[in-house]
């Protein structure tokens, strides 16, 4: 690992688009300076896929564990035993990608809620960092995450494209806000220029949830499909939205990521 390079918080790594030219990806990380990837997992065969890839690349990678709400159809109680144990792995860092999204409710809201809360309780029980998803659904996802949260120390906010009320109500319970590519995207993302300065410097992680969420600042020709070696170019908008030096942003958000994952 570059102890000095930057490290993206999610990375869906195992979709198809990226796994399917991991050996590039993986030059470019190592040509961008990225430090390390955690590779997002949105369901059980996502965390044996990312472990397969963190063997045969020990000092880049580590993974999550757990269902994404779209995933949570197909979450069953004893997978909560399976959960805990893929978590005694010291590459697994974090319960999740977990939480709740009405957007496209391709699980329905009573199945991304009984999963919701299990994983929540399975943080608890095991005392790991959350990594939670919300979209379309703030009121409910506040509610469950107050339930437990006295008893998750860690827990992480990731991709946040929301409005002020809910970034507080987020950083009044204690959360890390993890920001993407969506910061560049003067269309759907200007509004968070402003908002990132009311996120605490120890509370910023940097992410680029590849494939998704390109960056709109690349200044060369692409593909489209995003790569965790971007996460420079997302570092360089947050530098200008704080007025910042762009070491300064690698600076806070390395030692954050390094203190909330423990790596």
């Amino acid at each position: 690992m570059n102890n000095q390079g930057l490290i993206d918080i999610g990375a869906n790594l195992t979709h198809p688009q990226l796994y399917d030219q991991l050996d590039l990806v993986v030059d470019n990380i190592v040509s961008a300076d990225i430090g390390s990837v955690i590779i997002t997992s949105s369901n059980l065969n996502d965390t044996v896929i990312a472990l397969d890839i963190i063997s045969k690349y020990p000092d880049i990678f580590y993974t999550t564990v757990g269902y994404h709400p779209h995933n949570a159809k197909d979450f069953k109680y004893e997978d909560m035993d399976k959960i805990s144990q893929y978590y005694k792995n010291d590459r697994v860092i974090a319960i999740g990608e977990c939480g709740l999204d009405y957007y496209r409710e391709y699980s329905t809201t009573k199945q991304q809620t009984l999963c919701f809360e299990n994983h929540l309780i399975l943080a608890k029980e095991n005392k790991a960092p959350v990594f939670l998803h919300e979209r379309k659904a703030h009121k409910d996802f506040i509610s469950m995450l107050k339930k437990y949260n006295d008893g998750i120390d860690k827990k992480v906010v990731h991709c946040f494209t929301g409005d002020k009320a809910e970034l507080m109500a987020y950083l009044d319970m204690g959360c890390y806000i993890g920001i993407t590519g969506w910061i560049s995207d003067l269309r759907r993302g200007k509004h968070l220029h402003d908002l990132i300065k009311y996120i605490p410097q120890n509370k910023l992680m940097i992410e680029t949830d590849s494939p998704y969420l390109t960056p709109k600042n690349l200044p060369f020709k692409h593909n489209g499909i995003n790569q965790p070696s971007y996460l420079n170019f997302i570092a360089e908008t947050i530098a200008e939205c704080l007025n910042k030096d762009i070491d300064y942003v690698k600076q806070i958000s390395i030692r954050n990521t390094k203190e909330f994952f423990s790596i």
